[in-house]
Order: C-alpha cells, then sequence, then structure tokens
C-alpha cells in the first residue's frame, strides 16, 4: 500500500515539474520562496559548526568570524516510472558555495547576542521549471538570536544549561525580485534549550528546540499531500576532545530535524540527519581555526549529500570567573576581604572590610566594647564589667576577695590552714616555693648561681652539666667521645656518621648497615641541611604515580631516617621547569611530593617525621631555556627542616674550629639532578624538546642515564 501511495506521488511530481517548465506563471514565481541553504553556523567563537553550546558568557566579550560553506546536492529532485523500474533525478543545485559572516557579544553576565549573515557565491545545476540557480552573488535571510545562561559554567561545569531563540527575516518578502531560492517567504523562529559541560577532557552538547518556518511548495500546487517542506523539531547532539588547555577540540557533530505538518514527524522523506566530523584550533587564545566535513545520511529539500566547511574568527578564549573563596568563611569572598584569614564583619571601607573589630588583648571583646581593653578576661571573667577578670594579683587562682596572701602565689600544694598561702618547700631542696625559681626540681649538688633553687645548667641538653661538660655548646649527641665528657666524636665530612665507624671518614655519605659502605656516598648522602639523592624520581606521565625504578633511591632516603632518629622533620618538596599551566604544575609537583612522602609513611617512617610541598616552576635551579636546564628544575628534593641537637668533635684541638660542626644544619643547597632523556633513553644535549610542554607537568616517566662529574658517579 506505502509503495502504491509513493509511486502515485512521484508520477504526479514528475507531471507537475514537466507542466511546471512549459507553463511556467510569472504570479506564481512570486509566489515562491525557498532558502535552500539549511545550514545555520553556530554562534561566532563557538566550538562547534551544527550545534551550539551553553555559552560561558563574559562582561563584554565579542567574537568575529566567516565560514566558508560547500554543499553537494542541496536540492535533486527525482522521476520514476509507474512501476518503479526507472528513475531519474535532476540536480536543481548540484553545487553550492555560500560565505556566512557571524557577530556575537556579550554585554550582559550570562546573556549572549549573536547575529549571521548568508551570501551565496556560487551555484551549479539545473533549471526545472521555474527553480533555477542563483547566477552571481546572491544574500540570504539574516538571523538573530540569543542566548540566556539559566546555571552551571560550561568551562568548569559537567553540565550547563541555556535557553535561546533566533529569528530569520525574510528579505524576499521585503524584495521580490531576490532569487526565490535564496530567501523565504515569511519568518522563520527557532526556541530551544541548550546543554553541555565539561568532563575532564570531554566537552559535551545537545540542542532541542522547535523551528517554525513558512510551507514551501517549490513551484506547485498538485501535490496530494501539500507542501514539500515546512515547521519542523530540531535535535542536535556533539561531542569534542579538549586539549589540557583547550584550545584545540576535535570531535563529531549529529543534526536531526523532522518536519510536524501534516503528520509527517519521523517518516523518512521529511526528516533530514547531517552527520559531520570538525576540529577546531586557537592561536594564542585570539584568532580562531575550523573545518569540518560530513553527510547527509538523512534527506529533505536543503540537506546535501555531502558538506565542507572552514571558519576563521576572531574569538578570544573567555576567561572564567574566579573562584569564591572565602577562607575564613565570614560570608566575604578573598578578594574582596581585607582580611581573608580573620572573620569579621563586612564595612564601607575596603580597608577593614571582612576584619574582625579592634581587640588589643584578644579576649573576644571588641575595644569598643571591653571596660578593661588591655587586660584579658580569663577564664574567670567578671560579670560586672565585661571584658574584664575578676581580680587576682598573684595569678594563683584564689580571687583577691577570698586570698589571705593576695601578693604571692600559692604554689602547688597551697598550705591548708591559710587560703592563698603557698606551700613550704615542694622539693625539699632548702628554698621555699615563694622564691624557688624550679619549685618542683632539687637544685642538686651543682646548684645554679643564677636562678635560686634550680640546679646547674646543661647548656647543649646532652646530659652532662656545664660544669663538667668540655664542649659546652655542642652536644655529645648518639657517639659521645669517652675521652672528652659532652663531647661528640669525630665526624670530619659532616655526614652523621662518626669517623669511627666511617668507611669514608672525608667524603659525606649516608648510613648503611653494611660497613664497608657506611658513611659512603651512594644513592643519597647527608650534605648541607639535606638528603641529596643521587638519581631522580621517575613518575608516570601527567601523575604522581612513582615508577618502580624509582624505589631503591626512595629506599635509601628510608634507611637514612630510620638510622637517623634525630631527623625530627623532614620536608619533601616537588618541583617542575616552567613549560605548561603554572597552575597545573604547582598541583601536580604538589602530588608528587605528596606520592612521595606516602611512600616513605608505607616504609616505616612516622607521618609526623614528614611534610610535603609542590612549588611549580617558582624555584629553578638552572635556566629553563635549555632542555637540559629544565630537565635539571624538574624534581624532588629532602630538606632537613628539625635536626635535633647534633655535634661532632676532632681528636686534634687545634683542628676543632675547622671540622666541629654540626652534622646537619639546614640550608638551602640546591642538588644536581640527573639529566633529562628523550624517549628512546638517550640523553639530550641541547636540543629543543618537542610540543614545548613541561615535562613535570606531563609526569616525564624516562629514567636518566648515569650521569658523571669529574670527581663523582652518581647511580
Amino acid at each position: 500500500m506505502e509503495v502504491a501511495v509513493r509511486i502515485r506521488q512521484s508520477i504526479v511530481l514528475g507531471a507537475a515539474l514537466m507542466a511546471l517548465s512549459l507553463t511556467a506563471s510569472p504570479a506564481r514565481a512570486q509566489n515562491l520562496g525557498f532558502q535552500v541553504n539549511r545550514y545555520e553556523p553556530t554562534t561566532a567563537g563557538e566550538w562547534s559548526f551544527l550545534v551550539d553550546h551553553p555559552w560561558y558568557s563574559s562582561t563584554r566579550y565579542f567574537a568575529a568570524g566567516v565560514t566558508l560553506n560547500y554543499a553537494h546536492n542541496p536540492l535533486v529532485y527525482g522521476f520514476s516510472t509507474v512501476d518503479g523500474s526507472f528513475r531519474q533525478t535532476q540536480a536543481i543545485i548540484a553545487h553550492q558555495l555560500l560565505g556566512h559572516v557571524d557577530l556575537a557579544g556579550s554585554f550582559l553576565d550570562r546573556v549572549t547576542i549573536a547575529a549571521s549573515l548568508p551570501v551565496t557565491f556560487l551555484e551549479r545545476g539545473q533549471r526545472v521549471g521555474d527553480l533555477a540557480p542563483v547566477s552571481g552573488a546572491a544574500v540570504g535571510d539574516p538571523r538573530i538570536g540569543v542566548m540566556v545562561r539559566l546555571f552551571g559554567q560550561p568551562d568548569r561545569s559537567a553540565f550547563s544549561l541555556s535557553i535561546g531563540a533566533s529569528v530569520w527575516i525574510p528579505l524576499r518578502k521585503i524584495d521580490d525580485t531576490l532569487p526565490q531560492l535564496s530567501s523565504d517567504l515569511d519568518v522563520r523562529f527557532l526556541p530551544k534549550l541548550v546543554a553541555g559541560g565539561l568532563v575532564k577532557r570531554l566537552r559535551w552538547s545537545a540542542t532541542l528546540g522547535f523551528l517554525y518556518r513558512p510551507d514551501a511548495n517549490l513551484g506547485t500546487f498538485m501535490i496530494p499531500d501539500g507542501s514539500t517542506t515546512g515547521s519542523a523539531i530540531q535535535l542536535g547532539v556533539s561531542a569534542s576532545y579538549a586539549d589540557t588547555v583547550r584550545r584545540f577540540a576535535i570531535g563529531p557533530e549529529l543534526l536531526v530535524s523532522t518536519m510536524v505538518v501534516g503528520g509527517h514527524a519521523f517518516q523518512r522523506d521529511y526528516t533530514s540527519l547531517e552527520l559531520l566530523l570538525g576540529a577546531h584550533y586557537n592561536i594564542a587564545g585570539q584568532v580562531q581555526v575550523g573545518a569540518a566535513a560530513g553527510l547527509g545520511i538523512l534527506r529533505e529539500p536543503g540537506t546535501p549529500d555531502a558538506r565542507a566547511l572552514l571558519r576563521i574568527a576572531y574569538a578570544p578564549m573567555a576567561k572564567p570567573e574566579p573562584p569564591r573563596v572565602d577562607t575564613d568563611n565570614d560570608g566575604i569572598i578573598d578578594r574582596k576581604d581585607a582580611c581573608p584569614n580573620e572573620p569579621g564583619p563586612a564595612t564601607k571601607d575596603a580597608r577593614t572590610n571582612g576584619c574582625p573589630l579592634p581587640d588589643r588583648d584578644r579576649d573576644g571583646v571588641p575595644d569598643e566594647s571591653d571596660q578593661c581593653p588591655s587586660l584579658p578576661r580569663g577564664d574567670k571573667p567578671d560579670p560586672a564589667r565585661l571584658g574584664c577578670p575578676i581580680p587576682d594579683r598573684d595569678g594563683d587562682g584564689v580571687l583577691d576577695a577570698k586570698d589571705q596572701c593576695p601578693e604571692v602565689p600559692q604554689g602547688n600544694e597551697p598550705d591548708p590552714a591559710r587560703t592563698g598561702f603557698p606551700d613550704k618547700d615542694t622539693d625539699n631542696d632548702g628554698v621555699v616555693d615563694g622564691k624557688d625559681q624550679c619549685p618542683s626540681v632539687p637544685k642538686g649538688d651543682h646548684p645554679d648561681a643564677a636562678k635560686l633553687g634550680c640546679p646547674d645548667k646543661d647548656t647543649d641538653n646532652d646530659g652532662v652539666f656545664d660544669s663538667q661538660d668540655q664542649c659546652v655548646k655542642v652536644s655529645a649527641g648518639g657517639h659521645p667521645d669517652p675521652a672528652k665528657p659532652g663531647c661528640p666524636l669525630p665526624d670530619r665530612d659532616g655526614d652523621s656518621v662518626v669517623d669511627a665507624e666511617d668507611a669514608c671518614p672525608t667524603k659525606p655519605g649516608a648510613p648503611d648497615p653494611n660497613p664497608k659502605k657506611n658513611g659512603c656516598p651512594g644513592l643519597v648522602e647527608i650534605k648541607r641541611g639535606q638528603i641529596v639523592i643521587m638519581r631522580s624520581v621517575f613518575f608516570a606521565n601527567d601523575e604522581a604515580v612513582i615508577l618502580k625504578n624509582s624505589f631503591p633511591v626512595l629506599q635509601a632516603v628510608t634507611n637514612v631516617l630510620v638510622t637517623q632518629p634525630q631527623i625530627t622533620k623532614l620536608a619533601v618538596e616537588g618541583h617542575t621547569d616552567d613549560r605548561g599551566d603554572i597552575a597545573h604544575n604547582t598541583d601536580l609537583s604538589k602530588r608528587r611530593a605528596e606520592s612521595v612522602m606516602q611512600w616513605l609513611i608505607d616504609h616505616g617512617i612516622a607521618a609526623t617525621r614528614l611534610t610535603a610541598q609542590g612549588y611549580g616552576p617558582n624555584k629553578p635551579i638552572a635556566d629553563n631555556k635549555t632542555l637540559y636546564g629544565r630537565a635539571k628544575n624538574r624534581r624532588v628534593e629532602f630538606h632537613i627542616l628539625e635536626p635535633s641537637a647534633m655535634a661532632q668533635s676532632v681528636t686534634d684541638p687545634k683542628a676543632a674550629a675547622a671540622t666541629a660542626t654540626p652534622a646537619i644544619v639546614p640550608s638551602q643547597a640546591e642538588p644536581e639532578p640527573s639529566p633529562s632523556e628523550d624517549k628512546s633513553g638517550k640523553k639530550v644535549k641541547g636540543k629543543k624538546a618537542k610540543g614545548g610542554k613541561d615535562k613535570a607537568a606531563e609526569g616525564d616517566a624516562k629514567p636518566a642515564k648515569k650521569h658523571r662529574s669529574k670527581k663523582k658517579k652518581a647511580e
């Protein structure tokens, strides 16, 4: 039944076209208006061709561009015999080349206004009745549109939603001398919903709209089912892959349009489906170029067999809104808060906005309300005077009103017979507590002349009193010299391994369970306040995952910390070169430092001894202009922040001034990392890196070959 209907329609259409070619009426020609070009470019500056994205519109944004549009066979008529055994087609328009001039501006936050004007440069095909290609250039119907972002940030959020509408002005209704196939006879209107977002590096969008357009008969009133084109439902989807800096995007786009006039929706002959593959690139964040090609899979009048597009536009990349950070949670964002780390009320004065009210005694009561502005109210505030404590002159916890000795503290053991009186002599050292500066510590056999009731000093806290200590300001440490009380054994190279146990006493190294290697240079050495590693720590590309070839050097660091408990605080620092995004490099360096710290914790090092910090490219030790310099800047360092009191001594008193220095001294000295390597494992010497990206940001996972200096070989 359906086949018979189709055959009848074909016969009628063929007859109508033949009659039209012989007896074309000027009046009928004037009533025909149909813009064959049905491709409408997306908003200027967009990263797609067919499907709009819910724009991130920033105030005072402007974009302008030109799109070249080539379509093959956008309008073809076919004629069939009664039995359908023979079919003849005529391409009314076989080749079509158009240009689209596009403008877009954002004058209010969340609102984008756009305009587009099509211009036909070339049409080639066959005349069928009154229908003929445009000869020469012709202007199509201009489009004006607006889009309003409802919620979300398309460049940061996984889901955003906008609402918009476009209207086309029918130029042929104003001037009927214009070519019949370049303009509609009535207004077109398209309201639509636009959704989209960014998920990691996947940029997606989807549109749903209803296109109101006039019915077009294409030159015949004899078609049984009425118009050949009319209002339609439109659905579009797109997905594209974006690079890390979002200057390049590539992906497919699909646009479906199905007519709803006469109950034809979603029938093959009344539905168009066009598929494109497109790519865009933004040059220096200002100029955008793009290209696309695709097929018309399902076709209605205006949908070509194939389409090719080329775009160039001035489209500055929109800067995202700064994050609304409120560090002190006082309701005022940091960029407007004069005191971002201290909560305070909002004020009209930018210098005090968000700052706490003056409170000299820091007791929580502002000076303007504090009756004792320079005296904290303490744990026992006076209920009669705001911000004031209840009087307790001797600070013994007994209020003056009840203290029988208000000017002398009662001490740790008050006299039960007299409230507020001190104990007599808690430490039984002959000095009463009221005068004893060390009331709980006996003065002993070596009293301190400067502090009544206290024992002799131990300046270096090594357990040897100053009166007996031959190295008063140097701790004996874990290796005291039996010949010199209070002095450490000599450690000439300052690597914390004493000479008596050091297999390399003049070369700084690291502790090692093997006596033949103890204190000798190896994978690590203690040097000028650092645990210096002789090999780099390698990570997976653009990740914080430590590669297995780095485990030996990290185990060596672990051995140092196990054998050197006097290192109580070690800072793990991550660094990068200056290639790539600074924020990304800083975050990556911090995550890598944290990954190293976690490795040390997992291998037995207490978390309280470790900290991690990422500095990105902010602390270079070499010139970032060279490949080798950048390789040196990509590194992990181990800085000793809090060594316990350690010292060394020498047997020769004359050499004491030169050699008796602390084994670990904090310093800003930087280690020398191994040079970077290319993907083949060969050293890169001055050769410019491909891509110009920061290998730290990408996670350079290639190990360096052995690096030789004049005196040492680093493994």
